[in-house]
């Protein structure tokens, strides 16, 4: 059984953004990530045509949340948290400039997706997030005060924290 402080299923956007503000915010967390397949990103590397449509130039929280009528409340107050100008810092604070279109959606500067996917995997790599493919999680139970997950392929991890970010 392999012991971590936190997993991440899914190995897209939103489990890398997770696994390396985490490994980050806490040095020495031992953060692994774990996708079904065998491919990282994919979803970011074809998004905006392979371009990457990172995020959108939409500062004003309420204009911002009301682009989403079933989560308008909830995103409201997740943007006061991290919102599109936090995004565009974060990015800029790794070295990946984004420049804006004119229907207000924001790309790398470089017009590719690569860019993104390079930056997130540098950022993994550098906070050491171990990183797992072809690890299809097909069950998830909390047992004993922690987290037990076995994949598919009968590997177990135990972690007392678990951040299931794997998409549709």
């Amino acid at each position: 059984m392999e012991k971590w402080d936190l997993v991440v299923v899914g190995g897209g956007a939103a489990g890398f953004f997770c696994a390396i503000n985490a490994a980050a915010r806490q040095p020495g967390l031992k953060v692994c990530i774990l996708e079904k397949t065998g491919k990282l990103l994919t979803k970011v590397a074809v998004s905006g045509g392979g371009r990457c449509n990172v995020t959108h130039a939409c500062f004003d929280i309420d204009t911002l949340s009301r682009r989403y009528p079933r989560g308008t409340n909830f995103l409201r107050k997740a943007f006061h948290h991290f919102n599109p100008k936090d995004t565009i810092e974060w990015f800029r604070e790794r070295g990946v400039e984004l420049k804006t279109e004119e229907d207000g959606r924001m790309f790398p500067v470089s017009n590719t997706s690569s860019t993104i996917v390079q930056c997130l995997l540098q950022e993994a790599s550098r906070h050491q997030v171990h990183i797992e493919l072809n690890q299809e999680i097909v069950s998830l139970n909390f047992v004993d005060g922690s987290w037990k997950l076995q994949s598919a392929k009968g590997r177990t991890y135990q972690t007392p924290k678990v951040c299931l970010a794997q998409g549709d």
